[in-house]
């Protein structure tokens, strides 16, 4: 189990920009990677966001919860038996599950209703990771810079730094992948 807390700011970008950076930086990783929602009505209460990412036919399960500006990061690593026994709404115990538990959120009552797949351009830059994610999800697709830091202040100044080069501003972060997905939802219905 790996835990940590996530730092990063994000905003949505134009296609246009998108490129334009592509164009200006060196990629150090170029991968998809399809994340799979699950539902249910405490974890969206508590504002949780659970999910289980495929990525180079590699698994993880990932839970992220509320901590101060950010988040605390929970990631478990899978195997493809264990998605399809958690798709399937069989019991399973792992150290997530167990948060969930004392949650009161029975992981057999989980909703797998959506997902969203992502092509993501890693640039690894002294402060932490700059990522330039083009996501599809329902019959939608956007584009995204996200700057995953390692110290707050510093990644902060150097998120300003970029994003002012390409006539960018940031006010907060934009919506995470799975909220833009139920605005997308709620626009559709």
């Amino acid at each position: 189990m790996n835990e940590h807390i996530e730092i990063e700011y994000k905003i949505l970008i134009s296609k246009n920009v998108f490129q334009q950076i592509l164009n200006d930086y060196t990629i150090q990783e170029d991968y998809i990677q399809t994340n799979y929602y699950f539902t249910h009505p405490l974890l969206q209460q508590k504002r949780y966001m659970l999910r289980i990412r495929e990525k180079k036919d590699q698994f993880e399960m990932t839970l992220k919860r509320p901590h101060a500006q950010h988040n605390i990061e929970t990631n478990i690593s899978l195997t493809k038996q264990d998605m399809e026994e958690i798709l399937q709404h069989q019991p399973f115990s792992n150290q997530i599950t167990d948060i969930l538990k004392e949650e009161n959120i029975p992981i057999t009552q989980l909703q797998q209703e959506f997902s969203l797949t992502t092509h993501r351009y890693d640039i690894h830059l002294l402060e932490g990771i700059l990522s330039l994610d083009e996501n599809t999800y329902l019959d939608s697709c956007d584009y995204e810079l996200e700057f995953e830091v390692y110290d707050e202040k510093k990644g902060y100044e150097a998120f300003l730094k970029i994003i002012d080069r390409y006539g960018l501003s940031y006010q907060q972060n934009c919506l995470s992948k799975i909220q833009r997905v139920y605005e997308k939802l709620k626009m559709n219905k």
